[in-house]
């Protein structure tokens, strides 16, 4: 009994370890892991990016990792088994009622033995042989809202595709998963104001950005104002300045947020939904961003805005403290 509750421990740290370096470093995207991991069917959310930019729709993310899973295989799908029907019946109905995107991806840490014709070994039981290959196992993904997973006359078996191998090729997928969400989620109409439009059009913008940004700052209360979106209050100090101003950003990225801080003080004012766009964990700190966003007209068209607004926290704590970050187009 210990080896095998030392066997799940292994497989479970496989499992994300795997997910974990697909994510972050080859797609160089995001993953937030659910702190009440295996409750409800949901180990972390996959935070994707593109060129270095998130795309603001999460992917709920299952992980099961171990040979024991498998039920059958043949040369068109792997087939898993879940041992408590009643727990899968639960995870299947939540993952259902999740508005994004939800996938379970089964990583095997092990491979069949084969003499040196290549031919698999099968013990004295008829069951193959297998050994460890934890450094590089392989991994396949499935969308667990589609009906198809659900074999016939099966109450815990879940289909998985061969052809869906999970890798660095896989973020193509995922990115074609969320597509119909990214253009819609978080998003409202802002009718800009004078101030906006002014930045929006200036001809000394370097100039009229620090004086609306100090403007901005000193006509609030010890510099905080109150976001409905997120039920804080913001603070606008020089951690948001510092951040649109640093060199790194490039020239384009520090002129479109100069021109957008009008925009970015009526999104936070205005706003009623934000989206967790990245997390961090340090010893006992929980650093988050949230994104807000909202469809702005211009004479040059409609164009997508996104608010940066960055929190940190004590990890056994609720409540932390809310900084403006950036502001910026989506594409």
């Amino acid at each position: 009994m210990e080896h095998y509750q030392r066997l799940i421990k292994k497989n479970e740290a496989t499992g994300i370890r795997v997910v974990l370096q697909y994510v972050r470093e080859f797609w160089e995207s995001g993953w937030q892991e659910n702190e009440a991991r295996n409750d409800k069917g949901i180990d972390g959310r996959i935070l994707l990016h593109k060129k270095g930019i998130e795309l603001g729709v999460g992917i709920n993310c299952q992980v099961k990792c171990g040979f024991n899973y498998i039920s059958s295989v043949n040369s068109d799908e792997i087939r898993i088994s879940i041992s408590n029907q009643e727990k899968f019946l639960k995870h299947l109905d939540y993952w259902h009622q999740q508005h994004d995107p939800t996938i379970l991806v089964f990583v095997n840490p092990f491979k069949r033995q084969r003499d040196k014709s290549g031919n698999p070994l099968k013990g004295e039981n008829g069951k193959f042989l297998t050994i460890e290959n934890r450094l590089n196992p392989k991994a396949w993904w499935v969308n667990l809202k589609d009906a198809s997973i659900l074999p016939e006359d099966t109450s815990t078996i879940i289909a998985i595709p061969k052809k869906n191998t999970f890798g660095e090729h896989s973020k193509g997928d995922f990115l074609k998963l969320i597509r119909p969400l990214v253009k819609i989620q978080g998003l409202f109409n802002l009718a800009l104001n004078k101030y906006s439009k002014a930045l929006l059009n200036s001809d000394s913008l370097k100039k009229d950005a620090k004086s609306f940004y100090q403007s901005w700052k000193s006509g609030l209360d010890n510099g905080k104002m109150y976001c409905r979106a997120v039920d804080a209050h913001i603070r606008i100090s020089k951690t948001g300045w510092n951040h649109i101003t640093a060199s790194r950003r490039g020239k384009e990225r520090r002129v479109n947020s100069f021109r957008l801080l009008g925009v970015a003080k009526q999104i936070i004012e205005e706003a009623e939904k934000a989206i967790l766009i990245d997390q961090n964990k340090w010893w006992f700190e929980l650093e988050q961003k949230y994104g807000l966003r909202a469809r702005i007209e211009t004479a040059q068209g409609q164009s997508i805005v996104q608010v940066v607004l960055l929190r940190r926290k004590s990890v056994n704590k609720e409540k932390g403290t809310w900084w403006f970050y950036s502001v910026h187009y989506r594409t």
